[in-house]
C-alpha cells in the first residue's frame, strides 16, 4: 500500500527485475480485498460456518463493521491525499458477505468463478458503458460500477477470501493447494493475453472523462481487452491474475510465519491494526502535501520513512497497549451492537 501511494513505479515486465516495483500497483489493494474476505471468515466461525444464534451475532458483527468502515471512509475522504480511498467500497463488500456466511468453501469458490466468467465480462461490455454514458447511478452507482474499486468486480475477491478463510489454513496440504491454485491463476491471468498477442488499446475511452458525452455503445471496449491485465483495469485477466497472485502471497506468508515468526513480528503488528495503519497513513499523506514534484529517489526516502514509522509505531503499540486504537473503537461498538441485538428463541 505504501509503495503504491508513494513510489514512482514502472510498468511491470515480469522478465525485467528493474520494473518489479510495479508489483504494488493494483495487486496490493486486491490482496487487501481477498484478506477482507478471509477476515470475515475468521470473525464468523473460521472453518465452521455459524448457525442459529451464532449466525445472528455474526451478521450483526459484519454489518456493524461495514457501517463503521463506511463512516471512516467518508471522514478520510475529507483529507487531500491524492489517494482513491477504498474503505467505503470495503464497507459495501463486507455487507454483501452477510448472505454467504453459511456457505461452504466449495460453493463460495464456485460463486467466485462464475462471477468472473459471467458478471465481469458483462460489467465491461454492458453495465459500465451504460452507466457511465447515461444515468450515472449516483453514490450507489459509483460504489458498484464507476468507482475506482467497483463492487460488481471486486466482489469476486472478497468471496474468494471468504472461501479461503473457511479452509483449515493450519494444514500443510491446504497451503500447498492454495499456492498451487494461486500460481495457476496468476499464470493464466497474466499469460493468456500476451500469448495471444493482445495488447492494451490506447483508444479505449476513459469512462469518467466520457461520462454523459456519447452513446454507451461507443464506450464498449473490444472483447480482447478483457485479456489485458493492466492494474486497476478490472478486466477478467487482471481479476484472475491478481487474484491468483494474492492467494500465492497468502500461502507464502503462512509458510514463512511457521519458520521465521520472530522476524515477522513488526509486520504482524501492522497487520493486527490495518484500519489504524491505513487511516494514519492517509493523515500523513495529507500532512505531507503535494508529492508530484518529488524525484524517484525522494519518493523512496519518503516511502522508507512511512514504512519504518509504521513498523516501529505499530510494534510498540501492540506490545504496550495491544489492539490498535481504531480497532478498539470498532470492537467496542461491535460488542455493543451484538449485546443489544435480537436473540434466537429456542423451540420448546
Amino acid at each position: 500500500m505504501f509503495g503504491a501511494h508513494l513510489l514512482a513505479t514502472d510498468d511491470l515486465v515480469w522478465t525485467d527485475p528493474g520494473t518489479w516495483s510495479g508489483l504494488v500497483d493494483g495487486r496490493s489493494s486486491i490482496l487487501f480485498a481477498v484478506l477482507a474476505g478471509v477476515s470475515v471468515a475468521l470473525l464468523t466461525g473460521r472453518t465452521a460456518p455459524p448457525a442459529g444464534e451464532a449466525l445472528v451475532r455474526a451478521r450483526l458483527v459484519v454489518l456493524t463493521r461495514a457501517a463503521l468502515l463506511l463512516v471512516a471512509g467518508g471522514l478520510v475522504q475529507l483529507l487531500t491525499t491524492g489517494v482513491y480511498v477504498i474503505l467505503e467500497f470495503y464497507a459495501v463488500l463486507l455487507a454483501l458477505c452477510v448472505p454467504l456466511l453459511t456457505w461452504s468453501p466449495r460453493r463460495l469458490f464456485a460463486l467466485a468463478a462464475g462471477w468472473v466468467a459471467v458478471v465481469v465480462p458483462l460489467f465491461h461490455q454492458l453495465l459500465l458503458p451504460w452507466v457511465a454514458a447515461g444515468p450515472g447511478g449516483g453514490v450507489l452507482g459509483e460504489l458498484a460500477v464507476t468507482g475506482y474499486y467497483p463492487v460488481v468486480v471486486w466482489a469476486a475477491f472478497v468471496v474468494t477470501g471468504l472461501g479461503v478463510g473457511r479452509l483449515d489454513l493450519t494444514a500443510a496440504g491446504t497451503r500447498v493447494r492454495l499456492a498451487g491454485a494461486g500460481l495457476g491463476l496468476a499464470v493464466v491471468g497474466y499469460g493468456v493475453g500476451p500469448l495471444l498477442g493482445v495488447r492494451a488499446d490506447p483508444a479505449v475511452p476513459g469512462f469518467v472523462l466520457q461520462e454523459g458525452a456519447t452513446s454507451w455503445r461507443d464506450l464498449v471496449p473490444a472483447a480482447d481487452q478483457l485479456l489485458v491485465a493492466d492494474p486497476h483495469s478490472g478486466s477478467v485477466a487482471e481479476v484472475v491474475g491478481s487474484g491468483g497472485f494474492a492467494l500465492l502471497v497468502l500461502a507464502g506468508c503462512l509458510w514463512l510465519a511457521d519458520r521465521v515468526r520472530p522476524v515477522l513480528v513488526p509486520l504482524a503488528a501492522v497487520g493486527s491494526m490495518p484500519l489504524t495503519a491505513y487511516c494514519v497513513h492517509l493523515l500523513g499523506l495529507a500532512a505531507g502535501g503535494d508529492r508530484s514534484a518529488l524525484t524517484a529517489d525522494q519518493r523512496w526516502a519518503v516511502y522508507l520513512v512511512f514504512a519504518v514509522t509504521a513498523l516501529v509505531a505499530c510494534t510498540a503499540w501492540s506490545r504496550l497497549v495491544g489492539r490498535g486504537p481504531l480497532e478498539q473503537v470498532v470492537a467496542a461498538v461491535t460488542g455493543r451492537a451484538v449485546a443489544a441485538g435480537p436473540r434466537v428463541r429456542r423451540p420448546g
